[in-house]
């Protein structure tokens, strides 16, 4: 594995690389990775199917009638969406997020333009939207199921995009809202039994916190509450068939906490302002908040705004 070293660093670009042993961490986005393999694969359409079904109290039964069209890396490079798909006429996004994001309005209303774009180009005529003839696009839903443990939410809360509107006199009739619910064990139970996979899939996380926080080394937490699940048959099929690929997904080599320590070390020393630039430009896109950039940085929220403003 590599890491930036600006140990000996003269100029700016002079990126030194050196190398490191490969130490296994607990990946920050495995509930995200494992998430996305269960609903999002087409082979798990009927995990999805469940998911809707539930989350809609509806009773839709044909799985082919789900059309999953999720784009990667819509946005920024790091920030992939989870499953999005079209089912009697309605756009629905799920986005599975471990940590509280007040960002995820922008980002949803972002990802949709694009669906939208995509949709219009390749069903019709885009110059459509310029004639005098309303345009018929699919509903949009937009639902975050949340289980972090970083912010107290209760069942559910609605997230809006006004919230992010500079001016505080906000004009009427410009809103664009998620809702983000949470999924965690004990929360929203009645969700959870009506889709036996989803609950299967919380109880599972829940599982795999538990032995992390007496495990200092992940692999061995991911061993026993995989052990204990196929016990208990929560995704126990799953859990067999795929233990590597599960696996897989729990573990990563890149600690990103670590890289960014040692970029904001590197920008410090050698005062190049640009590169700090990209770090914050960075952490934002990852969802960090201003205070938690400057704390990490080691800069004033002056500072912070004059880097950005320059």
């Amino acid at each position: 594995m590599y890491y930036l070293n600006f140990s000996n660093v003269s100029t700016p670009k002079a990126y030194v690389l050196r190398e490191e042993p490969v130490k296994y961490k607990a990946n920050e986005r495995y509930k995200d990775n494992l998430f996305r393999f269960i609903f999002g694969r087409e082979e798990n359409k009927q995990n999805l199917l469940d998911l809707y079904n539930a989350l809609n109290n509806s009773n839709y039964k044909n799985k082919d009638e789900l059309e999953i069209n999720t784009l990667d890396n819509v946005i920024y490079m790091r920030m992939k969406n989870d499953v999005s798909f079209v089912l009697d006429n309605q756009m629905v996004l799920l986005e599975h997020q471990s940590k509280y994001n007040p960002n995820m309005p922008l980002r949803g209303f972002l990802y949709f333009a694009k669906l939208y774009e995509i949709r219009i180009a390749s069903e019709m005529n885009p110059k459509n939207i310029y004639y005098p003839k309303l345009v018929k696009i699919p509903t949009p839903q937009y639902i975050v199921l949340y289980n972090g443990t970083d912010r107290k939410i209760g069942d559910s809360v609605i997230l809006k995009l006004s919230d992010a509107f500079e001016d505080d006199n906000k004009p009427e009739g410009y809103e664009w809202t998620a809702k983000m619910i949470n999924i965690n064990l004990g929360k929203n139970n009645e969700l959870l039994l009506k889709c036996k996979i989803l609950g299967e899939y919380s109880s599972f996380v829940d599982c795999v916190r538990k032995y992390s926080k007496v495990n200092d080394d992940f692999t061995v937490a991911i061993d026993k509450a995989m052990k204990e699940c196929i016990e208990k048959d929560i995704l126990k099929d799953l859990l067999i068939k795929y233990s590597a690929e599960v696996k897989n997904m729990l573990l990563t080599e890149f600690d990103e906490e670590k890289d960014w320590a040692i970029m904001a070390n590197g920008y410090k020393e050698i005062g190049y302002e640009e590169g700090k630039k990209d770090l914050i430009k960075t952490m934002l896109s990852n969802g960090k908040t201003k205070k938690e950039i400057v704390d990490f940085i080691g800069i004033s929220e002056d500072e912070f705004d004059q880097i950005m403003n320059s």
